[in-house]
């Protein structure tokens, strides 16, 4: 009979070859291996692979040989003991390409994110997405079965909407550079379309959460959004539009024309976006639906406690002690504001809403330019640079100082 579900079988092997990698390079230091995200909520993206060009044969394994591929990455954290050493950046690097490595020799093209951490990580979560997720519907590989009891039990109603809203700007980041790339022409693959579809997920995930009705699938998220349509602060057919971004998720397909049928819908979900953006920041400053954006933004930084900015900082300056040494009077200034964190997502929002939008009166009067990054090679984003540059600049800024921590 034909595999009429591949994904069981597909997961089981990136599964056994994490598993056999980890093992083999990390040894009795490991104390477990716990699979997080849509992976382990069986809710992986695949599809099958590019056929290789005809008549060539790949001499060695590598993407061409690949039967499948999953889209956005398979998520694995590495529990350690209390006192053990990490594996520096370079060796997760290595380790990560082998695993990849062997899942190309079993067909499978697949990116693996390792995270590295110590066993008191899981006692001390606090209560957020990503460590209710974990608690509910992470899943352990290897080792001690019950270590994801240490992470501290959390209600759904003991989520700070923060947290939401700071998922809905990871994914602005996110986007910027595929909303940059397509802004003149449709996306021609199903790795084009997918951090539009990823955006659309997370604007649900967010905005349930600060309905006070979140749940850990994407299946559950949509069915509640339907439920709850009355109450939502968006146009009624975007929920449509969510629901038809979970069951691609769910069973992706090369027919990515109809899963956008609008004829500006990069558009319309670029404005979607900022609405749901400007609605979560007035629930949390308690500013008139007439704030500019500008104003809303002032207000959410003047919540920033002074202990939260300087833990940004000192963050960042672990991160990049080479960078920190020559920046830090300037540091010392965008400190007095706000974290490196909400510099960066200020950077990427002003430069999503404000330059991808094509009807002005959608615009503050007098928009500014994006505000200055932490890590630049100009003291200030000038109005005259490339986009692309500016994109890209966003984007180095958010993968050294903002992704992999909550800092």
């Amino acid at each position: 009979m034909p595999d009429l579900d591949p994904a069981p079988r597909l997961e089981a092997i990136v599964v056994s070859q994490t598993l056999a990698g980890c093992q083999t390079e990390i040894g009795c230091r490991l104390l477990a291996l716990v699979l997080a995200g849509s992976l382990a909520r069986h809710e992986g993206s695949w599809l099958p692979a590019p056929e290789p060009a005809a008549g060539l044969e790949p001499r060695h394994p590598g993407p061409a040989m690949a039967a499948v591929r999953l889209l956005g990455d398979a998520e694995l954290l590495m529990i350690l003991p209390s006192r053990a050493r990490l594996p520096s950046p370079a060796q997760l690097h290595r380790l990560q390409s082998r695993i990849e490595g062997r899942l190309r020799a079993h067909g499978i093209e697949a990116q693996v994110s390792l995270t590295p951490v110590r066993q008191p990580y899981l006692r001390n979560l606090p209560p957020h997405i990503f460590g209710y997720e974990l608690r509910q519907t992470g899943r352990v590989l290897w080792g001690d079965r019950r270590i994801l009891d240490l992470v501290p039990p959390m209600e759904r109603a003991q989520l700070p909407r923060a947290d939401a809203w700071r998922l809905l700007a990871n994914r602005i980041i996110e986007l910027l550079p595929a909303a940059w790339a397509q802004r003149h022409r449709q996306p021609a693959s199903p790795e084009e379309i997918y951090p539009w579809v990823k955006l659309h997920l997370d604007m649900a995930t967010s905005l349930l959460l600060f309905l006070n009705a979140y749940a850990p699938t994407y299946r559950e998220r949509a069915r509640r959004l339907r439920l709850m349509a009355a109450e939502i602060p968006l146009r009624p057919d975007w929920i449509g539009q969510v629901e038809a971004c979970t069951e691609w998720k769910l069973h992706p397909h090369a027919e990515i024309q109809r899963l956008f049928p609008a004829p500006h819908w990069q558009a319309e979900a670029i404005a979607a976006v900022r609405a749901l953006w400007r609605w979560e920041l007035q629930q949390l400053t308690g500013c008139p639906p007439a704030a500019s954006d500008a104003q809303l933004w002032q207000h959410w930084m003047r919540q920033q406690s002074w202990a939260s900015r300087l833990r940004g900082w000192a963050s960042a300056a672990r991160r990049n002690l080479q960078a920190a040494g020559r920046l830090w009077p300037r540091w010392l200034v965008m400190a007095g504001h706000a974290s490196p964190r909400h510099w960066v997502y200020r950077a990427g929002s002003e430069l999503l809403f404000h330059g991808f939008l094509p009807d002005p009166s959608r615009l503050d009067p007098g928009a500014p330019p994006p505000p200055r990054l932490p890590l630049s090679r100009n003291a200030d984003l000038r109005p005259d640079q490339r986009v692309e540059e500016t994109v890209a600049q966003v984007g180095k800024n958010y993968r050294l100082l903002v992704q992999s921590t909550r800092a």
